[in-house]
């Protein structure tokens, strides 16, 4: 008899990961996580990044039990991308100016991440250019403020990677809990899908560790870009700091100006009315 696909375990497993003790059904193993953090924040910095992994259940479940691992021998607790570059929280001592050991931590990580994942989804929005169009067109009203549209279209991007996998059924995603804006993607997600998105505390769920490091690393680097000083070499070094990234296959974007105009021609945004 074949097995049945069982929701709740599937939660269970999303949540809980290695803790969840009981055998995992048969079905499950064709049952999708992603797992989804911000960063950046549109009144503060040039751009904002929404990333995130998608996964079966029995590869989170190995990812839990070695990114821990991995923490645990650098007397690792909680990886945090800002404290990681900053040299605070659980990096503040031992790490600054340890050039080769910082990466050889990085490498082992995302070996980790690259044998455990299935997938990479990220979206970045230029902040001025949404401004810009914002300006022209009901972005706003239509399709989300800046932490919404990227969360949107990581969503629709995961869902449909996901319908193509014949999974769509079997697929949980949770978005990183107490972003800006979250009541926003909420109302959007909800008019788009009939029910509002699962947010978590990252403190429940590893995955968003690594979410975490993808998201800070892609928009550092397209803000670095976004520079008056930013040159081909400088570019050259900001693509070798994410080369690290692009070996997980990827749904992948940057929405600028002329992006957003052609979405907003898409989705049949109105455009505003002339006072």
């Amino acid at each position: 008899m074949t097995a049945r696909y069982n929701y709740w375990k599937h939660l269970a497993m999303s949540v809980l990961f290695s803790k969840y003790s009981d055998e995992v059904q048969i079905a499950l193993a064709t049952a999708y996580t992603g797992y989804f953090d911000a960063s950046g924040h549109p009144a503060q910095q040039k751009a904002i990044t929404v990333a995130g992994f998608a996964s079966t259940v029995k590869k989170w479940n190995r990812f839990d039990v070695e990114w821990t691992k991995i923490l645990r021998s650098e007397g690792i607790d909680l990886f945090r991308m800002t404290d990681f570059v900053n040299n605070s929280g659980d990096f503040a001592i031992g790490w600054k100016d340890e050039t080769q050991k910082r990466k050889d931590f990085i490498a082992r990580l995302m070996k980790c991440l690259e044998n455990n994942v299935n997938k990479a989804f990220r979206t970045t929005l230029v902040i001025a250019d949404y401004n810009k169009a914002n300006k022209l067109y009901e972005l706003k009203e239509f399709v989300g403020r800046p932490y919404a549209l990227c969360c949107m279209v990581c969503t629709f991007t995961l869902r449909k990677w996901a319908k193509k996998k014949n999974a769509e059924r079997r697929l949980l995603y949770y978005f990183e809990d107490g972003d800006f804006d979250k009541g926003n993607f909420e109302q959007m997600h909800k008019a788009a899908y009939g029910v509002r998105p699962q947010f978590l505390d990252k403190s429940r769920a590893i995955a968003f560790q690594s979410a975490d490091f993808a998201a800070w690393k892609i928009r550092n680097s397209i803000e670095s870009a976004l520079r008056d000083d930013h040159t081909i070499e400088k570019g050259v070094r900001l693509l070798q700091s994410v080369e690290m990234l692009s070996r997980i296959p990827k749904d992948a974007g940057a929405l600028n100006y002329e992006s957003l105009l052609q979405y907003c021609a898409a989705w049949k945004v109105p455009k505003r009315q002339s006072k």
